[in-house]
């Protein structure tokens, strides 16, 4: 397991269509580091979408 982490809840962007789905699920929970896999981890650094992380 491994935790992704920003500095503050504004990184995250604004909420709507355009923001990833692991980005909505932290602002929802109002959280700065959730704990993911590590293939969710490497898709959330390179920026690409990934299905197992759902709303």
């Amino acid at each position: 397991m491994h935790v992704h982490h920003v500095g503050n809840l504004a990184e995250l962007g604004p909420s709507g269509p355009g923001q990833p789905t692991w980005a909505a699920v932290m602002a929802r929970r109002k959280r700065k580091a959730p704990v993911v896999c590590e293939t969710c981890h490497d898709h959330i650094h390179v920026g690409q979408p990934n299905p197992i992380l759902t709303a």
